[in-house]
């Protein structure tokens, strides 16, 4: 049920949505002054979220206090890797990356080469997920990283988690099985998320240390930012989704 919820959390807290339904309101609205208030209110919440260098500044005050990281100060069992950064193409044997999640799974990939990390753990990714019928794309992915230089013995994955409470709950399972302890482990996901992952994770008794990617460095935009971008709507959403995320796990308190 937490699951559904959060989809449509998700489609609710999207700007395009807003401005859709503002826009069909103001259609259907028979007063002539509300349908004129509420198609100014739809350009206006428009124009507001295809402004690039206001969508780069909640970005970085979102992920300021990442800005000033190092590499680890010391070396860890194992890097888990949060999921949603991708999927597998089984025809091809290559990775599709979700936006710039890509980060993800790279940087670890540069941990465990760098000798930061022994073993890298994939915590509910798509790229290593089982359908309804047990199907799943695994064995592309251990193909996958043998070829970027992490053998299979290497890698651990845990292919149930749907959601961030869930990557914490069955990944302790998974390490707990294998003896490994929280001070062992090195959590690994976009700054935006990493909060929400490190509390989830204390909920469930592990605190552990956490090396964040996507990181935002402070803007600096030029004037032809801001001219309205469509795209940079869209970019919004996944920023929102980890803002209410972070509320709605608070309260329920996971």
């Amino acid at each position: 049920m937490f699951f559904i919820i959060s989809k449509i959390l998700k489609f609710l807290v999207f700007p395009l949505t807003w401005v859709f339904t503002l826009f069909i309101l103001s259609y259907f609205v028979k007063k002539k002054k509300w349908r004129k208030g509420l198609f100014i209110a739809a350009i206006a919440v428009l124009l507001l979220f295809t402004n690039k260098p206001l969508l780069q500044w909640s970005q970085y005050l979102t992920t300021k206090q990442y800005c000033q990281q190092q590499l680890p100060k010391k070396c860890y069992k194992v890097a888990l890797v949060m999921g949603g950064y991708g999927s597998m193409n089984t025809e091809t044997g290559q990775m599709h990356y979700i936006d710039d999640r890509g980060e993800r799974l790279w940087e670890p990939i540069r941990l465990y080469h760098s000798g930061y990390v022994e073993k890298i753990l994939i915590s509910g990714d798509n790229s290593i997920a089982k359908d309804a019928n047990g199907n799943t794309t695994a064995d592309s992915f251990l193909k996958f990283m043998s070829g970027l230089g992490v053998p299979e013995r290497d890698i651990l994955l845990e292919q149930q988690a749907r959601n961030t409470r869930e990557n914490a709950t069955y990944s302790i399972a998974l390490l707990d099985s294998l003896k490994y302890k929280p001070e062992e482990c090195l959590i690994v996901t976009s700054a935006t998320h990493m909060k929400r992952g490190l509390e989830c994770f204390a909920v469930e008794g592990w605190t552990v240390d956490g090396f964040a990617v996507n990181i935002y460095p402070k803007p600096h935009p030029k004037l032809y930012q801001f001219i309205p971008n469509w795209k940079t709507i869209v970019e919004w959403q996944e920023l929102m989704n980890e803002w209410v995320g972070n509320i709605i796990y608070r309260i329920v308190g996971y």
